[in-house]
């Protein structure tokens, strides 16, 4: 009896090495490094992408930023394209400079990571082959005109409009810019290294702090961590803080971040006299590491998208409060996971901050809720998976390309 065998079709070697997989090129392009939640995800999500199905290549509009140097060691290159104004001529070089090297490279995928990224990137790519994601990572950047009409038109071009929510994705999808096919949900990722502390290392990271701001061991830390721009809602929080204080005088508000409020926040707190109890650390890099000393973290953002504080607080098992905007409500359960309150309304965010430091059991609860979701559902890889995934689907990874 003869032996069963699968049929071979003989194909020369030649045509058979010509023939093979090539990984697709993708070019990252983002405004710069400077510490955000924006670049920290994509610091994270470049370090994680699987190089050995995709070329991965990087490009700024700025060099520099906190977070530089923690991506410059992966790239032998990284391309830059200054300009100040889309209203200028260096602008139409450097876009034009842009779509030369896309044609020249052949590069298959542009991934914008901003708005201005996306702007660029949505220019350079008409009329080549070259598809491009852009990233809509809040419900609006400002309410300049511009930006409304920028962020409209980049959305019409884009072959993909990446959002960390799904309450994003209704908004893009109700204000006509794109059609539903095209968005696409990508949750944030938490970084698993990010880790809950004991009691013994809570206390000793609160000693620390103490320690590093002149304050006796009786002091008890709210943090808040974010650019200090109008959007993040420091106003609300400050008025917020002189209702904590009649309540809980040995609370210190930490703000993590800095921006162009600085002078106006710390005026601001003067006037309401809070301001020996509220501290400007400004840029941290180790904010995620501190959260275990604060009793717990607050957002009072005006608009938001899938925020990464609040990600960080609840991976450290901290209690947050924040408010109902944006992605914020797919993270926080209200009373389960956390607390929710209406945004620019300093007399709700009061009462939850001072409901919160005065119930130890219910504080616990929050913090340990919060942990367990987020654990669950926001791991690193399923965000990197989730965009590997898009890539594929983008270049069509089912043929075989020839270069």
């Amino acid at each position: 009896m003869k032996s069963a065998r699968l049929n071979r079709v003989s194909v020369p070697m030649r045509l058979v090495a010509a023939r093979e997989v090539v990984r697709p090129r993708i070019l990252h392009l983002i405004n710069n490094f400077d510490i955000g939640g924006t670049e920290r995800q994509a610091v994270e999500l470049l370090k994680r992408v699987d190089r050995s199905r995709f070329d991965i290549r990087l490009a700024v509009l700025r060099s520099g930023g906190g977070l530089y140097e923690e991506i410059r060691g992966l790239f032998k290159d990284i391309l830059e394209f200054p300009f100040h104004t889309f209203y200028g001529s260096g602008a139409r070089r450097q876009i034009a400079r842009l779509r030369n090297i896309l044609i020249d490279e052949d590069i298959d995928i542009l991934h914008a990571h901003d708005f201005y990224a996306g702007v660029t990137g949505v220019l350079a790519t008409r009329f080549t082959s070259t598809k491009i994601i852009i990233c809509q990572r809040h419900l609006k950047l400002s309410d300049r005109r511009i930006h409304h009409w920028g962020r409209y038109v980049m959305n019409r071009l884009a072959d993909r409009v990446l959002v960390n929510a799904e309450s994003i994705r209704d908004h893009v999808i109700a204000s006509g810019s794109a059609v539903a096919d095209r968005v696409v949900v990508v949750r944030n990722g938490i970084d698993a290294k990010i880790k809950t502390a004991d009691d013994g290392r809570r206390a000793v990271l609160h000693a620390s702090l103490c320690q590093e701001l002149g304050l006796g061991s009786e002091a008890r830390f709210i943090g808040a961590v974010g650019n200090l721009r109008p959007v993040k809602g420091h106003r609300y929080l400050l008025r917020a803080m002189v209702e904590v204080l009649q309540a809980h005088p040995n609370v210190h508000l930490l703000l993590i971040g800095e921006g162009p409020l600085r002078e106006e926040i710390t005026e601001e707190a003067r006037t309401l006299k809070v301001d020996s109890n509220v501290h400007l650390l400004g840029h941290r890099t180790d904010a995620a590491d501190l959260m275990p000393a604060f009793e717990m973290v607050v957002l009072a953002s005006l608009h938001e998208g899938m925020p990464n504080t609040v990600m960080e607080a609840m991976a450290t098992r901290v209690a947050v409060v924040a408010t109902a905007v944006g992605g914020i409500s797919e993270l926080v359960a209200d009373g389960i996971t956390g607390h929710l309150v209406p945004p620019a309304d300093a007399e709700k965010l009061a009462e939850k901050l001072i409901a919160v430091l005065s119930d130890d059991r219910h504080r616990e609860a929050l913090a340990t809720n919060g942990y367990r979701f987020i654990c669950e559902r926001f791991g690193m890889g399923k965000m990197v998976a989730a965009v590997e995934q898009l890539y594929d689907e983008l270049h069509g990874r089912s043929s075989f390309v020839t270069r």
